[in-house]
């Protein structure tokens, strides 16, 4: 299963979305190879989930996706903030009131997915994506240093992996059927 080597699953418009700290990363992707649009929106401080949660209603209203993609943060290896996983699991209901299909990806599922492409670091599987994807090379994060914050750019890049993950688990699913 390798995302960045593969020939479309389908044309579904996906929204991947990524909650940070400060706000929230989100990508759009059509058929797993156009890219429609991607960003970061930082949230107000002190009403942050409801801010994002705001964000993420524009996003489905501006882009009817098919499909909303997010972390899985029940999974064992995930280590969201409770904040960030009350705003995961506001998004969910959002989705929900929405009518649009909700897929939860765990990270060790994208780090999977991208094994095969070489990367297993988070600097690595965006490198990746920006060589698919030159558009998002002026926005590649540099390496980040233990000591170093995350740049507010890697949600980008972190929705992208979910997204490009979403596409490549359909084909691979559908290949199986």
């Amino acid at each position: 299963m390798n995302p960045m080597n593969r020939s479309p699953y389908s044309e579904q418009r996906v929204l991947a979305i990524d909650p940070t700290v400060r706000g929230l990363g989100y990508a759009v992707i059509e058929g797993g190879t156009r890219l429609v649009d991607w960003g970061g929106r930082r949230a107000r401080y002190g009403k942050k989930n409801r801010h994002s949660v705001g964000r993420v209603a524009e996003l489905i209203a501006r882009y009817e996706p098919d499909a909303l993609v997010i972390e899985d943060c029940a999974a064992r290896e995930s280590r969201r903030c409770p904040r960030v996983e009350r705003l995961v699991a506001a998004i969910e209901r959002l989705a929900a009131s929405k009518g649009i299909a909700l897929r939860k990806i765990s990270r060790a599922t994208v780090e999977g997915a991208f094994s095969e492409a070489g990367a297993s670091t988070k600097h690595e599987i965006a490198t990746a994506i920006a060589g698919r994807f030159p558009q998002l090379a002026v926005w590649l994060p540099p390496v980040r240093k233990r000591w170093m914050n995350e740049t507010y750019r890697v949600g980008i890049f972190d929705a992208m992996a979910l997204g490009l993950t979403f596409f490549s688990l359909e084909e691979e699913q559908a290949r199986a059927a």
